[in-house]
């Protein structure tokens, strides 16, 4: 086992249906109904206590979905005790009496069971492991998790894949950085290989970038801060004109719920003649909606950087707002302190994960021979002056960029024909 996960709902769904299929007492007398309330309440407490102890300046972060979980001496009595009652539960209700017609149900319960005692061992060994409470959203429902992964995952990965001699192929649009695989070896236990043993090759896209798309990229927005009102004014600016330009037919890529929120309260104000859609964590609604309105504006995170397919003239304009630089979280935390300067670990972990992931953003916008569009980037750190210019456009395939609005309102001109401009309005949508 690799990775080890506890979600906050799993113990007390599992313990409503202890409840739901025995009779209350085992054979030998033991109240199963009273162990499973307690095994219920212990799980509540355990989650309790872990978001008690995440650290403030980390909670505080809107674009964070990691936090540390740290454990002290009431978050290891927990897990111990939930530990313990299980293998109790699983003992008194092996040969209790059931319900007629629950038998399944309490297999499956004992395995649920046996589950929830090894992840709860495993995620004991805080030592070994990186360990942190993920927070999610499945369409409207919120759940927090216990995560881990072992610390030696790219040796484990080496001694249980690489090394046992079967030939192996690896193949994405994303495993290297600007055509370097040195990062996606390093996590992957790859480069424990010797060299003759490892073949790797990138091919280019087969999509005529330079003919059919352009890379904007903005010199007029601040140094990002969602924090700073004159920031989210900027990038809303920036944004109602590329729209115009692009004649709606736009994805907005955040890194930022909040952020996003703030900038499309600020648009909906403005009367774009083009409907608006946001897409919320968990949901996919909005996607659906903005490819029926052929001209729409689709505010977005998370979900839309990656998996999403929009081919034709739905999707024209895709405006990344921030460069997609991770988040700092647990994991990130442990590989920097394997490096002995943050320089290092800068330009072998930070940079190349955020090449992988505006290349995936990226590709959002051209999905067909066919596409014609314009990838806009608003981030004043991939100017011309920037310091992140040249680390962006290695990470991005080759085409034509500018910094000026009627380059981008030409392109579309020459590109798009009649009926892509002469879309009716379809309203406005949340």
């Amino acid at each position: 086992m690799y990775g080890l996960e506890l979600e906050d709902r799993e113990i007390p769904k599992l313990a409503q249906d202890i409840h739901a299929f025995t009779l209350g007492k085992s054979n030998s007398g033991v109240n199963v109904h009273k162990l499973a309330k307690k095994l219920g309440g212990q799980s509540v407490r355990l989650f309790e206590r872990l978001n008690s102890n995440i650290p403030e300046s980390t909670s505080e972060d809107d674009e964070a979905d990691r936090f540390p979980a740290v454990f002290d001496g009431d978050v290891a009595r927990h897990m111990k005790s939930i530990e313990g009652i299980a293998t109790d539960i699983a003992c008194a209700t092996s040969d209790s009496p059931i319900h007629n017609r629950k038998k399944d149900m309490r297999s499956k319960a004992l395995w649920r069971l046996g589950s929830v005692g090894e992840r709860v061992s495993g995620l004991r060994r805080q030592s070994t492991n990186i360990c942190w409470l993920e927070n999610r959203l499945e369409g409207e429902i919120e759940s927090q998790a216990l995560c881990s992964i072992p610390k030696d995952l790219d040796t484990r990965l080496y001694r249980d894949l690489w090394s046992s001699g079967i030939p192996i192929v690896l193949t994405s649009g994303t495993l290297s950085a600007s055509s370097d695989f040195t990062r996606a070896k390093e996590t992957l236990g790859l480069n424990h290989l010797q060299d003759y043993k490892l073949f790797s090759t990138t091919m280019p896209s087969p999509f005529d970038y330079k003919n059919n798309s352009m890379l904007y990229i903005s010199q007029n927005t601040p140094f990002p801060d969602n924090k700073d009102k004159r920031y989210i004014a900027a990038i809303a600016d920036e944004i109602e004109r590329l729209v115009i330009a692009s004649h709606g037919h736009a994805a907005v890529l955040f890194t930022s719920y909040n952020a996003m929120g703030q900038v499309h309260a600020i648009l909906k104000k403005r009367g774009l003649p083009f409907p608006i859609f946001r897409l919320e964590r968990g949901s996919t609604n909005a996607i659906d909606l903005f490819k029926k309105s052929d001209n729409g504006i689709l505010l977005a995170s998370g979900a839309l950087w990656e998996g999403i397919d929009i081919p034709g003239d739905a999707l024209s304009m895709l405006i990344i707002v921030k460069l997609p630089f991770a988040v700092p979280d647990p994991i990130g935390d442990y590989e920097r302190s394997l490096y002995d300067d943050m320089a290092t670990f800068k330009n072998r972990v930070i940079i190349p994960d955020m090449q992988v992931k505006l290349k995936q953003g990226d590709g959002r916008l051209i999905r067909s021979e066919h596409d014609t569009g314009v990838c806009a980037i608003l981030d004043i750190r991939a100017s011309e002056s920037g310091a992140y210019r040249n680390c962006v456009l290695a990470a991005l395939p080759e085409r034509q960029v500018t910094s000026d609005y009627k380059a981008v309102s030409d392109f579309y001109s020459n590109k798009k024909s009649a009926a892509y401009f002469n879309v009716g309005e379809k309203g406005e949508h949340a």
